[in-house]
């Protein structure tokens, strides 16, 4: 089934998470607990001795910098977990790159970094909680910057080396609609304006409010602005079939466009709909649906032709991984 990228807030995000979850499933090496002693070579890199104690302070940085950025905790226990079992790799393929940048010249502005420490900020109510958090992970600012600048060497080299020459015809965007046009029909739907009044500590009062409401929508008042006086929540606007309450659908997609449905209880409280129009079943059209098409199959083709360039690297380079 067709599954369209969603997060796609910001393009570089998901191409670095996305990487992650390539790297960490190429190969699984050994633990960073197999190791006795923080000064021991776990692998070498062309010319560089990779040691635990490297291993140990990149995970560090890394957890840092996804804390830094929002990820929770639970998602950090998880990356924690993988970069233990898998880091060595991760390590080695992340030298690569940056080897890789060396070779073509590249440099990041200071003032690139400085804009990024500083979107990162935002997230924080001030710069002290900022630092706080940095503490809590165990790192300091100065260390936030420097994997900073690493990520923006790696992003610039994989745009440079992969992304620039990923190209997605827009014959085969055409061509995927016409090949998977049931995957994307959608189902009967109705948009609604909705009056939600929750029970809270007291039932009996969202009862009358409720009736109260619903007098007023049925003497002609404007359901909007009952809504607003009235609803505890946003209007539901349009759901698809399947979406609501059995019970609750039986009702709204029996009634007429502008009629109001009955006071309907649900476990959390009280809703009052009103119809505005019913939308019937139908497969999205190809001009609605044609961008996140062209990401879908963008990122299809980034995924192979990225693990491609990577074993490029690999099978240029020395790398050898020391047994424990």
């Amino acid at each position: 089934m067709f599954l369209p990228l969603t997060s796609v807030k910001k393009h570089t995000a998901s191409i670095l998470i996305l990487l992650l979850g390539i790297i960490l499933s190429l190969t699984c090496l050994r633990p960073i607990n197999a190791w006795a002693y923080d000064d021991a070579i776990i692998a070498i890199v062309n010319d560089e001795l990779i040691t635990l104690q490297d291993l140990k302070e990149y995970i560090k940085s890394t957890l840092a910098r996804y804390a830094a950025e929002g990820m929770n905790r639970q998602q950090l226990n998880r990356l924690k977990d993988e970069l233990e079992a898998n880091g060595i790799k991760k390590i080695i393929e992340d030298k690569l790159i940056l080897s890789k940048a060396k070779e073509l010249g590249l440099e990041v502005n200071d003032k690139v970094i400085k804009n990024r420490i500083e979107e990162i900020k935002t997230q924080y109510p001030s710069e002290d909680v900022f630092l706080k958090a940095l503490v809590k992970h165990g790192a300091n600012l100065s260390e936030l910057q420097e994997k900073v600048k690493d990520q923006l060497k790696i992003k610039y080299v994989i745009q440079h080396e992969v992304e620039s020459k990923i190209f997605v015809n827009p014959q085969e965007v055409t061509d995927y609609y016409k090949n998977h046009e049931t995957q994307f029909k959608r189902g009967e739907a109705v948009e609604l304006e909705s009056i939600f009044i929750a029970y809270k500590d007291d039932k009996q009062t969202a009862k009358e409010k409720a009736r109260e409401a619903y007098d007023f929508v049925k003497q002609g008042i404007d359901f909007k602005e009952t809504s607003s006086i009235y609803s505890d929540t946003p209007s539901i606007g349009i759901v698809e079939k399947g979406q609501l309450l059995s019970e609750i659908e039986d009702v709204i997609f029996d009634l007429e466009p502008g009629e109001i449905s009955p006071i309907m209880e649900v476990n959390s409280g009280l809703y009052i709909f009103k119809l505005i129009r019913k939308i019937p079943a139908e497969i999205a059209k190809l001009n609605e649906i044609k961008d996140v098409i062209h990401r879908e199959l963008y990122q299809r083709k980034f995924q192979k032709q990225y693990v491609q360039w990577l074993n490029e690297l690999m099978q240029d380079a020395y790398i050898e991984i020391k047994q424990n």
